[in-house]
């Protein structure tokens, strides 16, 4: 069977995200244990769908990307601001394709979180929330929709 389209944008921003790592993004994974690449882990969300129109089903759902790396002898915070711009350019940037060749409608950050790591640890976490909109054929979730 073919995915559905909320599952092909999920793939794509796997395959976006991988830029950001020598390691393989995974997917609904919390640690990799202790290694000196970033390792990113894709959450996706709850469906949240629109009053259907003309034929057409509008969907928005969110996407949290968790990146777990070790910052060093950097600061935590400015360590975890500076991938969060990375993170930003190669997601939803200017040079990007926001709608992932057509199978969505946009995509934004909607929130960037540093998370601090524990007394005498290297690793800090930086989440990345991200919104999806995307519109299929009304009752067809393998087909996009046009509005």
């Amino acid at each position: 069977m073919a995915d559905t389209v909320r599952e092909r944008i999920i793939q794509a921003f796997t395959d976006r995200a991988a830029a950001l790592s020598s390691l393989p993004v995974e997917r609904c994974t919390r640690s990799m244990g202790e290694t000196k690449g970033v390792f990113i882990s894709i959450w996706d969300g709850q469906d949240q769908d629109q009053a259907p129109l003309y034929g057409a089903q509008p969907i928005a759902f969110a996407i949290t990307m968790e990146c777990i790396f070790m910052h060093g002898a950097d600061n935590p915070s400015i360590a975890a601001n500076a991938l969060l711009g990375e993170v930003i350019i190669t997601l939803v940037g200017a040079a990007t394709d926001r709608t992932f060749g057509g199978l969505a409608t946009d995509i934004i950050k909607t929130s960037g979180t540093p998370g601090y790591p524990q007394d005498g640890s290297d690793y800090t976490t930086l989440t990345v929330n991200f919104g999806i909109n995307y519109t299929t054929l009304l009752g067809d979730p393998y087909t996009v929709g046009d509005l």
